[in-house]
């Protein structure tokens, strides 16, 4: 254990099968770590199996009724080096040098989710107690499909260029419903989140490791998240086409085809490529995505495979933790695409012990794995836009300059 001057952060993890007394366990833990100091802030992130006001009742029962907690529902949690498809972590906060404005809107208007985007935002600053901010971190409902229209109405209020991290909620796969834990309250259909102001310093690396196949092709109508014609044509027919089968066997196969051959959008000037899943096929053989496609966007077919992933999350890991520079780095947190467990399998693992590894021992990590991410596409030195993706591993890493931790 080591002492800072400023900041503490402490996680904790367990897997009792009692929401009330997982809590308790993991929030127990990260209070030792945080040397008894009071907690401005606890994330959680849990299976789906805490579903459970009790479990926010545990966490509450040991940092006191007051504690801001935030947090969602994954496929899985992330423990340091370890992932767990059963459990729930939580990570604690104590700072002199970070303030935190948290904000929700309890059910996210699915008709217009930018309005609901901009009412979250306000309602955030309203609550931050300092005129200037670093960074926003969200966490929303996963089964919202104009995630990406969500994501805009925070910026048209925090600013373009405003980094902004966080998940999207997931279920155990069956795609029904997914929670947002906001202190004593389990919701859904909800956008929960904080922004942080103050010294802190924070560092952010996002990758994915699919690459482009064959030419590309520009989408011609789209609406939202709907791909309505490519090229003039249904654009279902990017499948049929390259994978030289019939509409309704791609439509039964789309959920695997979606997640080892998603769609690509090309950003000038970024290096990664935006991937986009294809959830399901309209009437009219348009592809439904879980973000935007703008019309008139070039768009490629995307492949990845086991090792490219994960390379790619082995330079998130870099990025986030480079870009802290020479001062402390006390705690990171981790978004993984369900998508990439779908593909990596028994090496997810793996991917996560590339990670930790590369953050350092003493680094205090916590993780989920979400059905949407949001982050910029380049690291916070460069102030990139945010944007909604799918399939990638995002790394947030929180530091305090080293002038404050020696």
């Amino acid at each position: 254990m080591y002492q800072f001057m400023t900041t503490y952060i402490g996680t904790g993890f367990s897997s009792h099968k009692d929401p009330l007394l997982a809590g308790k366990i993991a929030a127990t833990s990260a209070q030792k770590q945080i040397r008894q100091q009071k907690a401005d802030i606890v994330l959680v992130f849990s299976s789906i199996h805490y579903k459970d006001k009790r479990l926010l009742e545990g966490i509450s029962s040991v940092f006191g009724k007051d504690v801001n907690i935030l947090g969602c529902s994954g496929f899985a949690v992330i423990d340091g080096s370890d992932i767990y498809r059963y459990g729930v972590v939580v990570m604690a906060i104590h700072s002199l040098k970070i303030k935190f404005g948290i904000g929700r809107v309890d059910q996210i208007n699915k008709d217009n989710p930018r309005e609901s985007g901009e009412q979250f935002a306000h309602a955030a600053l309203k609550n931050l107690s300092a005129k200037t901010r670093e960074i926003g971190i969200i966490f929303s409902d996963g089964l919202v499909e104009k995630g990406s229209e969500l994501l805009s109405g925070i910026k048209d209020t925090w600013g373009k260029s405003f980094p902004i991290i966080g998940a999207s909620a997931a279920d155990n796969f069956t795609f029904t419903k997914t929670y947002q834990y906001f202190n004593r309250e389990v919701l859904n259909n909800a956008l929960i989140g904080t922004i942080l102001s103050g010294e802190g310093v924070y560092g952010y690396g996002l990758r994915h490791g699919w690459h482009p196949l064959g030419r590309p092709h520009t989408v011609t109508h789209s609406t939202g998240n709907i791909v309505r014609r490519i090229e003039n044509k249904p654009a279902i027919n990017i499948y049929t086409d390259y994978f030289k089968k019939t509409a309704q066997e791609i439509k039964s196969m789309l959920t695997q085809i979606g997640i080892l051959y998603p769609l690509g959008i090309y950003v000038p000037g970024e290096e990664e490529y935006l991937l986009r899943n294809p959830i399901r096929v309209d009437n009219e053989g348009g592809l439904v995505c879980q973000g935007d496609v703008p019309e008139a966007s070039q768009i490629r077919l995307m492949m990845g495979t086991k090792d490219s992933a994960l390379q790619a999350a082995k330079q998130a890991a870099w990025e986030a933790k480079n870009a802290i520079k020479n001062n402390t780095l006390l705690g990171a947190i981790i978004f993984e695409s369900v998508s990439r467990m779908k593909l990596l399998g028994y090496r997810i693992k793996e991917e996560i012990s590339i990670i930790k590894n590369i953050l350092g021992e003493n680094t205090h990590c916590i993780g989920v794995c979400t059905f949407g991410e949001q982050a910029p596409l380049k690291s916070l030195e460069y102030h990139g836009e945010s944007h909604f993706h799918n399939e990638t591993v995002a790394v947030l890493t929180i530091g305090e300059h080293r002038a404050f931790a020696e």
